[in-house]
């Protein structure tokens, strides 16, 4: 089956759900979400109401990663936290009907990595200095990182950083894309299709939905 990698969606859901509606082929692909769906954007309690009923749909082919952001929510709130942005995130959760604790503890669960012998998809990919990089509250883990990736031997596919001028970027020398567009900010969701063996057939972008803005 091909990939179909989605960049940070940052509750940006009508995009998504667009994208999924346009570009995902169900009997063909595996879906795999590089993580970051919560959080800056307008609706992060009905992007992962969304992606939990889909995973359960599709518990097969729909792989959901996670981010820094899903994993600090569900690290501040185990440790009792109170945060700004956490609070925001409980109200518009219980708003919606969504069990917040159920919820976070689930996100806290996603896995940090995607694999396969030709192919490595995380949320910030794995640094070129990077002691542990699947340690997941060090800065240059693959969590956290924001500096110059290694190449591991097989393509790297990463979020995390928003790409210049909100276009997905192919760093040569880590043999890695990053695709994080900054759908929140209004540059549109990206995603790539491939080949299981690491063969990009296409790049796939969907504009971000006025909804989400």
């Amino acid at each position: 089956m091909n990939l179909l990698v989605v960049g940070d969606v940052h509750g940006c859901v009508h995009t998504l759900k667009a994208f999924v509606k346009n570009h995902w082929t169900q009997q063909d692909e595996f879906l795999i979400l590089v993580g970051d769906v919560i959080n800056k954007g307008r609706h992060s309690a009905k992007t992962v109401k969304y992606l939990r009923k889909l995973q359960k749909e599709f518990p097969y082919s729909v792989f959901l990663l996670r981010g820094n952001h899903e994993h600090m929510a569900s690290e501040s709130y185990r440790q009792n936290e109170t945060l700004p942005y956490l609070e925001k995130l409980k109200r518009d959760m219980l708003k919606r009907g969504i069990p917040y604790k159920r919820m976070l503890h689930w996100m806290g669960q996603w896995p940090l990595k995607w694999e396969n012998p030709y192919v490595l998809i995380t949320h910030a990919g794995v640094s070129l200095h990077a002691r542990d990089p699947f340690n997941a509250d060090s800065s240059r883990g693959v969590l956290h990182n924001r500096s110059a990736l290694k190449d591991v031997g097989k393509l790297q596919i990463f979020g995390h950083v928003v790409q210049e001028d909100h276009q997905p970027r192919y760093f040569s020398e880590s043999h890695a894309w990053g695709i994080d567009t900054g759908a929140w900010r209004g540059g549109g969701l990206t995603g790539l299709r491939l080949t299981r063996t690491g063969e990009i057939i296409e790049i796939l972008r969907e504009p971000t939905a006025d909804a989400d803005l």
